[in-house]
């Protein structure tokens, strides 16, 4: 799959005639369903987010059923006006349909992977992740953006953890090529235990501190 994205990449980025600033150039469907963005430094990602529209509801006012309370009704009310709408992220069907794959994650050599859930006694999520490096650079701070989707794919919560962070001047403390780590555990507040029964998550790398 890897060499055709690569190829799929090199077409798009060849067929523009002026150059895009932008990172995206082209977004491709896989045979297995599975939409790709393809970027201008011929890196790919997978497409799992959509816009979900959400209706404004307001609460009902009665007015007195007089004359002169709907005269003034109606000429208070601003003609058209269009109902607005809120939209929230969701996951596309695809992506639920394959949310394994969102549950790891890389960059520069590193991988980061979802381990295991729990709950304390105070509803509170707790994620544990794994790591495992085989970049010849020394980590010492990985940040992971955690996105949370109810059953539905609608995003619940997306947070941003320090799943790596090594001890000031303890080398060995330091993740390393060829080391697989496990993370503290992160407890997450505000998730429904009833609505997260199919554990729907996305990670994405963030900043990255390393040493030589």
């Amino acid at each position: 799959m890897y060499k055709t994205l690569m190829a799929y990449a090199c077409i798009a980025l060849f067929s523009l005639s002026i150059p895009a600033y932008a990172d995206e150039v082209a977004r491709v469907t896989l045979e297995n369903g599975a939409t790709v963005k393809l970027n201008d430094d011929f890196t790919w990602e997978y497409v799992i987010l959509e816009s979900q529209a959400k209706p404004d509801t307001a609460t009902p006012v009665t007015l007195p059923a007089t004359v002169a309370a709907v005269t003034a009704a109606e000429s208070a009310a601003p003609a058209n006006v269009p109902a607005t709408t809120n939209t929230s992220e969701a996951l596309t069907s695809s992506a639920i349909a394959q949310s394994a794959l969102l549950k790891s994650t890389g960059k520069s050599g590193v991988k980061v992977s979802y381990l295991n859930s729990q709950w304390d006694d105070d509803g509170r999520l707790g994620l544990t992740f794994e790591l495992s490096s085989n970049s010849s650079e020394h980590y010492v701070m990985i940040e992971l953006e955690v996105s949370l989707f109810a059953d539905s794919g609608s995003l619940i919560k997306r947070e941003t953890v320090q799943v790596w962070q090594a001890i000031f001047r303890m080398p060995d403390t330091y993740l390393r090529k060829g080391q697989t780590r496990e993370s503290r555990v992160f407890w997450i507040e505000g998730i429904d235990k009833a609505q997260w029964t199919k554990q729907l998550m996305s990670l994405k790398m963030k900043e990255m501190d390393s040493r030589m």
